[in-house]
């Protein structure tokens, strides 16, 4: 590739250098269902063997549709995990997605009708991989905008996964299960602010993923009781033997054009970068093709909704991996690059800043700081390559702390605890003569 040449590229990977290629990610399967618990031959187990459950509990997740996005994969892989210790699991959602906002809120109504306007011109733009293809946990797809109780089982549990779900589920029967809120992101930019709010303030159990929310939860809305369940690491996906510097320095990065990724200050950082290291290359993925607004530095390739089982090529082929959000709920590709052995600089943004230690696995800085970015990005790549691999057996070495049959292990602990000290249903009142069922 010729510098300042710009590549993109629909799924394909065959330009994957064969070093990458050889790693051990092969197929052309979207968005599958990994086995939980699978650990790829010579890596280090994650964790003892996934044990039964003290005891089986019925759960139902509900989120508000499907897709690509972390959320969405990272609530299959808990519910499987939970499916591995012997649960009954459910995962339900409305296949139309998510209801119409308000014309209120003139952004979200007109993005909710672009792409209603593009999925009626194009078809096949509805039937895009997602993470919900299958799943070891019963998939309930809803030909509906929203889940109603009729739609799900009678559970023991009732999870909400976004602010408007906990909507929907606040009213229904309790045979439903009982409600508990697994909370990924600050979600005021969702909805209206005061209803997000107002979400957070219910007395529910509360789940968070990331350090930082947890702490929210209590000094914002008074619940020192959120349980942290931290995301985990697919390990029959990603992971990478020990490995030297790429021949030609790599940085890479999620593409995205949401906000809040703030995906131009990585763009600029990489082309002050380039200032200084002019052949350094870069590779990014995302599941939309580029926006004309989002200036692409030079000698990047761009891979758009690359099969699932690809994407850990591209974390092995790169020295760093960026994450320039201005807020994240936990940031899974920075921890997937991570396993995949990548010292990570992310801005402190929340989720990273829990398997992001500065310095030693990589590098924190200040959001929407190109500059400061684009200097660790450097100190990164440019350091000899004895240093760069202690850089990089640290990041590993962190990612190996986080795996989804702890994670589960944790939720079931406090889901049964729940269930033992709530109070006991009262009993139904009966008329006088009437048979008891």
């Amino acid at each position: 590739m010729n510098r300042g040449e710009v590549i993109q590229r629909e799924a394909g990977f065959d330009a994957l250098d064969a070093a990458a290629a050889s790693d051990g990610a092969a197929g052309n399967g979207a968005a599958r269902a990994p086995s939980v618990g699978t650990t790829p031959p010579g890596a280090a187990s994650a964790g003892p063997a996934t044990p039964v459950a003290k005891r089986p509990l019925r759960i139902c997740w509900v989120l508000p549709g499907t897709g690509l996005s972390g959320g969405v994969k990272s609530t299959r892989l808990l519910a499987e995990a939970m499916v591995a210790r012997g649960h009954d699991v459910t995962i339900a959602y409305p296949k139309a997605g998510p209801p119409w906002p308000s014309p209120l809120h003139v952004g979200s109504f007109v993005r909710h009708a672009w792409r209603g306007v593009k999925a009626w011109r194009s078809p096949a733009d509805s039937q895009l991989p997602h993470h919900l293809e299958s799943s070891t946990a019963r998939l309930i797809p809803v030909n509906e905008r929203e889940v109603l109780p009729q739609h799900v089982p009678d559970a023991d549990i009732l999870i909400g996964t976004w602010w408007e779900t906990m909507e929907w589920l606040r009213g229904w029967p309790a045979c439903k299960g009982m409600l508990a809120h697994f909370i990924r992101h600050y979600e005021l930019f969702g909805g209206d602010p005061e209803r997000v709010r107002e979400v957070y303030r219910l007395k529910t159990m509360k789940f968070c993923i990331a350090t930082w929310l947890r702490r929210l939860m209590a000094e914002e809305y008074g619940d020192p009781n959120a349980v942290l369940v931290p995301n985990g690491v697919d390990w029959s996906q990603f992971n990478s033997v020990p490995r030297d510097k790429a021949p030609v320095p790599t940085v890479g990065l999620l593409y995205s054009h949401v906000k809040w990724k703030d995906t131009p200050t990585a763009f600029e950082a990489i082309r002050i970068a380039q200032k200084t290291l002019p052949e350094l290359r870069v590779l990014a993925f995302g599941n939309k093709p580029m926006l004309p607004e989002h200036t692409p530095p030079s000698n990047l390739e761009f891979f758009v909704r690359p099969p699932q089982d690809q994407i850990p090529q591209i974390y092995r082929q790169a020295d760093c991996w960026i994450v320039s959000s201005v807020s994240e709920g936990f940031g899974m590709p920075g921890l997937e690059s991570a396993a995949c052995r990548c010292p990570v600089v992310s801005t402190r943004c929340g989720g990273p800043e829990d398997y992001v230690q500065d310095g030693v696995s990589g590098y924190l800085v200040d959001v929407g700081d190109a500059e400061q970015m684009a200097r660790r990005i450097l100190d990164v790549v440019t350091q000899d390559n004895e240093k760069w691999r202690r850089m990089s057996e640290a990041s590993y070495a962190i990612s190996r702390r986080f795996n989804w049959e702890r994670s589960a292990e944790i939720l079931e602990g406090a889901l049964i605890a729940a269930l033992e000290n709530a109070p006991a249903a009262p009993e139904p009142v009966v008329a006088a003569g009437a048979p008891v069922r």
